[in-house]
This record gives C-alpha cells, sequence and structure tokens, in this order.
C-alpha cells in the first residue's frame, strides 16, 4: 500500500501547519485545482497556480519559500 494511514496524517497535520500559518488560502487553490496547478507528472505548473490565485510568479514563490521555511525540517 504506498499511502499507508500514518503518511496519510503526517500529511494532513503538515497542510494543517500551513493552514494555521496564514496560508490556507493557497493550500486550498493548490488542493482544488490539480489539474491546472500540477503537470502530469506531478510538478508545480507556476502559469496554472498563478492564474488560479490571481498573483504574480514572485509572490507565489515569496509564498512557497515561507511555506518550505514553516516546515522546515518536517518535510525532510
Amino acid at each position: 500500500m504506498k499511502n499507508n494511514l500514518t503518511d496519510v496524517i503526517e500529511r494532513q497535520e503538515l497542510i494543517q501547519k500551513l493552514i494555521d500559518r496564514g496560508y490556507g488560502e493557497l493550500i486550498e487553490a493548490l488542493l482544488l485545482n490539480e489539474n491546472k496547478c500540477y503537470t502530469r507528472k506531478s510538478r508545480l505548473n507556476k502559469s496554472g497556480a498563478c492564474r488560479v490565485l490571481g498573483c504574480k510568479p514572485k509572490e507565489l514563490d515569496d509564498a512557497l519559500a515561507a511555506c518550505r521555511e514553516i516546515l522546515g525540517e518536517d518535510i525532510i
């Protein structure tokens, strides 16, 4: 089984941590618009994500960098 219960719970905790820090809109947009925000190879499509969010690429880069910083050691 690729996604066991522990992985799912850990992923939900990481998502909740970002939502609690004020990145709920970003997370919601990325998760609810997967077909527009990600390529077929599951890579982030910045252009599509920016269109969905209504932001500029630099703003998206800054938000993603802040998310990486918040998660820090949790994603390693």
